[in-house]
């Protein structure tokens, strides 16, 4: 009942690239694990399914007579898995302890002899229930996850009985070997059950499609690439994960992940390293299904710009506009960003012809200039709690680092437009950044049941999304 319960906390926190490198990897802490095995416990206690077990039969001499027994219908209806502890076991998988637990049976029974026929119901107490047991975690092809139930003992310190109908002096001589039996019988079907449930698990595991589509335009492999890293204080999860666009080929094989090491770190339950690889596949998928396109005077809404406040940084426009145009400013990658990542520091590097455009009347519209640049931009996120939402909020800025003109081609009538670089620069400095900046402020929703108290850092090479466990 439980065992999908505890896997889901390893493989669907639920954020990577080909090769013999992950892009990315989740690592899960002993609070972690902690945290996913108190989760699991609240859901055990609100269950009140009922499970049925094996029957049991046999014989028992009393009184140098030779008496038959059988349990049916035996239903576990109330079960309470008492104090559990958790930990990790080093390149195997987890060990899980459940300790002081209780439950009530009922049964069916009835006693077979030459001499006597009886039967009726009975109730069954279990206290001192306890169970261990280790999970392994593994990979299997095409990069799924893999678990098994590796090691499983159950014991019940005590039962007792309670046999409604029949003879009474016949029940209270064959009630303690009665209760040996299922003492015995609970203890071995517990590990069988357990068995089963991980079978079934590992079953629906074989049949993930972990190559799957964010959108109709692009999607992401999230297999694993190897089996899970286990020590005694964490699980590293390795993912393939290589973004790719629908509308080419995919290309696997340009992106080659360096080795990434997540500090390992005790402060939250969970950390999620994302390799600079996997940064430029994103980058690159988005690219080649044409998202790199935008019109930076649309994005805010908060300030229209015209003609006249342009000439303040290309001069040559008020020659051809002495009256205040409307002004529309164009954005178009013409090569896919690359991302840069070094400690505490995330820079981007865009490589796109910028295009303005003057509403020199209602109907007409005229191309001022264009220019082929290069620009570097430093990144910063942040996240937080979503206000009035389960999620967290991830919010950034970007800071002008440098630009560089590639070219630039007459737009205007028949006269040539010389665009000066400083001009340029000044433009997305004082009008492009801001406007991009607005929009990020505002933030982007990431809706989340499981995860807070988020954090970004930027190591040389990934970053890293620290966050625990709801």
């Amino acid at each position: 009942m439980w065992v999908p319960t505890l896997t889901f906390l390893l493989f669907t926190l639920s954020a990577i690239c080909y090769g013999d490198n992950p892009g990315a990897k989740i690592q899960v802490t002993e609070h972690g694990l902690k945290k996913g095995v108190g989760y699991l416990l609240s859901k055990i206690k609100g269950n009140n399914t009922e499970y049925l077990l094996p029957d049991v039969a046999g014989s028992e001499n009393i009184a140098s007579e030779e008496i038959g027994y059988e349990f049916t219908q035996i239903r576990i209806e109330d079960f309470h898995l008492g104090s559990a502890s958790s930990q990790w076991a080093p390149k195997t998988g987890m060990h899980v302890s459940m300790e002081n637990g209780n439950a009530t049976i009922t049964c069916n029974w009835k006693l077979d002899s030459w001499l006597i026929k009886d039967g009726g119901s009975s109730v069954l107490t279990l206290t001192g229930l306890s169970i261990s047991m280790v999970l392994g975690i593994y990979r299997s092809d095409p990069g799924v996850p893999s678990i098994s139930l590796v090691e499983c003992q159950a014991s019940v310190l005590n039962v007792d009985v309670q046999m409604m109908g029949g003879v009474s002096y016949i029940i209270d001589n064959i009630k303690q070997p009665i209760q040996d039996v299922v003492r015995k019988t609970v203890q071995q079907q517990l590990c069988t059950a357990l068995r089963e449930q991980v079978k079934k698990q590992d079953q629906s595991f074989s049949h993930l499609n972990l190559n799957m589509s964010l959108n109709r335009h692009v999607g992401v492999d999230l297999s694993l690439v190897g089996s899970p890293e286990i020590s005694d204080h964490y699980a590293n999860l390795g993912l393939k994960g290589f973004f790719h666009s629908h509308n080419e080929s995919h290309s696997e094989a340009s992106f080659s992940p360096a080795p990434m090491t997540i500090p390992v770190q005790d402060g939250a339950m969970i950390y999620v390293g994302v390799s600079q690889a996997t940064f430029d596949s994103l980058a690159s998928s988005y690219y080649s299904a044409g998202f790199m396109t935008f019109l930076v005077s649309h994005m805010a809404g908060s300030k229209e710009l015209t003609t006249t406040e342009l000439a303040a940084y290309v001069p040559e426009i008020s020659q051809h506009y002495p009256n205040p145009a409307p002004v529309e400013i164009q954005m178009e990658a013409t090569r896919a960003p690359l991302v840069s990542l070094l400690a505490n520091n995330m820079t981007v590097q865009f490589g796109g012809l910028l295009q303005t455009y003057a509403n020199a009347s209602q109907t007409k519209v005229e191309n001022i200039f264009s220019v082929d640049v290069v620009v570097s931009l430093q990144v910063t996120f942040k996240l937080s709690e979503a206000k009035g939402a389960h999620g967290l909020n991830l919010t950034g800025s970007v800071e002008f680092v440098r630009l560089q003109i590639e070219g630039s081609q007459q737009a205007i009538t028949a006269q040539k437009v010389v665009v000066a670089e400083s001009g340029v620069q000044q433009l997305f400095h004082k009008v492009i950044i801001p406007v991009i900046n607005e929009n990020l402020a505002s933030g982007v929703f990431i809706p989340t049941t499981f995860l807070k108290n988020g954090s970004v850092s930027i190591e040389k090479g990934f970053a890293v999304l620290a966050a625990d466990l709801q």
